[in-house]
């Protein structure tokens, strides 16, 4: 994991091995009601907090083989279908313009644009600068046709471009550039626990129609860990548990939170 601003937003190391593939997002939908709120209000008084929890939707799981790079894509494409109805729905309640973001598939480390890190030290990042989501498909990632890890990387990353959207980040990214030292760090914490919780809050939303056993988020819950720019292993397990209980971003304003929930 590397510390997140406007211009370098990433979660989950990994390795890396292979070529470059791509793939790509459709059009924009949803229309504009309301501008993008800015100042400390894009924080703590986000219209997305009012838009109440995520419609229960489908979203099934296609089968993936080991190491064949087609059905992985394939899965991806149908997660990202998903995420689009579901954030595009709820951005259409908040009054605010959604469309979804440009989606790189690569299988081995390359620029994206956003940071001097290559992809290959991540498993996914979304980049602001050029509102692309990267997943990193190596001979790591395809191994494991049955995991939810993957699920998860993307239902994270989704959720920093869902703050891109609604001018979260713009407004973390101008107060880290006057902040510093603890200031910095809890900023940090607190954007990346507020996409932990809108994940957590995707998962449980589909929970149902994945077919899966309890075990598996279980599972997630289980191997967390954090550190001083993502917060304890205890804080991302309650912003996570947290968003999956409460179904929506309603319950996931980590920049109210009191310091002791994003330590």
């Amino acid at each position: 994991m590397i510390r997140i601003s406007l211009r370098t937003v990433a979660v989950a190391a990994t390795a890396a091995a292979g070529v470059l593939s791509l793939t790509g997002t459709a059009s924009a939908s949803g229309t504009p009601a309301r501008p993008v709120p800015t100042g400390h209000k894009a924080l703590t008084r986000n219209p997305l907090y009012s838009a109440g929890a995520f419609e229960t939707s489908r979203c099934t799981e296609p089968a993936r083989r080991a190491g064949d790079l087609t059905t992985f894509r394939a899965y991806l494409d149908a997660l990202f279908g998903c995420l689009r109805r579901t954030w595009s729905e709820e951005f259409h309640r908040a009054g605010l313009r959604f469309s979804p973001p440009r989606v790189r598939y690569i299988t081995k480390g390359v620029y994206t644009g956003c940071t001097q890190y290559m992809a290959s030290y991540l498993a996914g990042q979304y980049c602001p600068k050029n509102t692309t989501m990267w997943v990193l498909l190596d001979k790591e990632a395809l191994s494991d046709p049955t995991g939810f890890d993957l699920f998860t990387v993307v239902t994270h990353e989704y959720g920093h471009y869902a703050q891109d959207r609604a001018g979260i980040l713009a407004e973390f990214d101008r107060q880290s550039a006057k902040a510093g030292g603890k200031r910095e760090a809890d900023l940090n914490r607190r954007i990346e626990l507020q996409a932990e919780c809108f994940s957590g809050a995707f998962v449980g939303s589909v929970w149902r129609s994945l077919g899966r056993d309890r075990l598996d988020w279980d599972e997630q819950l289980k191997w967390v860990v954090g550190d001083r720019w993502h917060g304890t292993t205890r804080n991302i397990r309650y912003w996570l548990k947290r968003g999956w209980y409460g179904r929506g971003p309603q319950v996931c304003d980590t920049f109210s939170a009191p310091a002791s929930r994003v330590a």
